[in-house]
């Protein structure tokens, strides 16, 4: 990765040296000045090459050291220092290395002018530089302190939301676990075929727990299908009392939800009482709706029952539609459903 920044800053400023090569020579052409371009090539490439060897103090100084409220004086008197320090060495650098390549090509010696002028002139030069790469290397660490912050606060977020549906899932499986081992033992001498039933659709159901512990989130498909496993499970007790309907299109059961989205055995829950029904029969509709996703157990009845069907309702969410329900809410200490 370092390799990959250091080529494409040498890149950069070999691009930048050629661009002020080719300033310097179209002026000359424009002057009908008959130097050869081989001078103004090494004055600019020199220039550059000379400034890439300084950047690293001026990123350096531009990260650690930064301008700011109650450091204003001490931060400034420190940059003003290093601007010297890198305005004289910039321009000795410049000077010593033309003189070398001069002397190795043999152009004789390279004449630089009045130095004190010199160093004034490039100076001038080398403050738009500095203030150049300070801002940009501000720019550039405030843009990654925003990217590590939103990253850690999405992280907080997803740990937060993890946490919560690993010990919801700790809570809600034991939890059932004895609500079903109660429910067989209650029928395993008055309905051994029952209680057998019973025993199979568990062994599902807790198959798919399994397979399913480590996910955070799933298809709603797989959540309704593995609701289906409750709900098999509580056809065995009400046999032909209890008939269940899912609806669902094809485009919803592709949506990902939280796992346990649609759970019967969710914390908070709704007792839903309803209107008997010409037929006598018991009518409960359960319809649980999101931003992105919809299912519904269109339509549940238990003939006969005095009691209702305990039914999972989310807050404003979820809703017994049909005239002549109505609802008491009862809550745990809280869910994330």
């Amino acid at each position: 990765m370092r390799l990959k920044s250091f080529v494409l800053v040498f890149l950069a400023f070999t691009f930048a040296g050629l661009l002020n090569f080719s300033i310097v020579e179209t002026s000359w052409l424009a002057e009908e000045n008959v130097r050869a371009a081989k001078y103004p090539f090494v004055w600019e490439m020199t220039g550059v090459y000379t400034l890439l060897l300084l950047v690293p103090l001026l990123v350096l100084v531009a990260t650690r050291y930064p301008v700011r409220r109650g450091k204003v004086a001490s931060r400034l008197l420190l940059h003003a220092a290093v601007f010297v320090f890198y305005a004289v060495s910039h321009t000795l650098l410049m000077w010593g290395s033309r003189e070398l390549i001069y002397h190795l090509l043999g152009w004789g010696t390279y004449d630089y002018g009045d130095m004190r002028y010199r160093f004034f002139m490039e100076g001038q030069k080398q403050f738009i530089v500095y203030l150049g790469i300070y801002f940009l290397i501000r720019f550039i660490n405030y843009a990654r302190a925003n990217r590590e912050r939103d990253a850690n606060a999405a992280r907080l977020e997803r740990e937060l939301t993890e946490a919560r549906l690993a010990a919801l899932k700790m809570q809600l499986q034991p939890h059932f676990l004895f609500n079903a081992l109660h429910m067989i033992s209650s029928h395993i001498e008055d309905d051994p075929k029952v209680a057998g039933a019973m025993v199979q659709h568990l062994s599902s159901f807790l198959r798919a727990t399994l397979r399913s512990s480590a996910a955070q989130e799933v298809p709603l498909r797989e959540e309704m299908d593995f609701l289906a496993s409750y709900v098999e499970i509580m056809k065995a007790r009400f046999e032909e009392r209890l008939s269940v309907v899912v609806s669902m299109t094809a485009e919803t059961g592709d949506t990902l939800v939280p796992i346990s989205f649609c759970s019967p055995w969710s914390r908070t829950r709704s007792r839903t009482r309803c209107a008997t029904t010409p037929g006598g029969r018991r009518s409960a509709s359960w319809h649980c709706a999101t931003a992105t996703a919809c299912a519904s157990l269109s339509r549940i009845t238990v003939p006969g029952s005095s009691t209702g069907l305990l039914l999972p309702v989310k807050g404003s969410g979820c809703r017994t539609p049909w005239p002549g329900c109505s609802t008491s809410t009862v809550r745990g200490s809280g869910s994330i459903l």
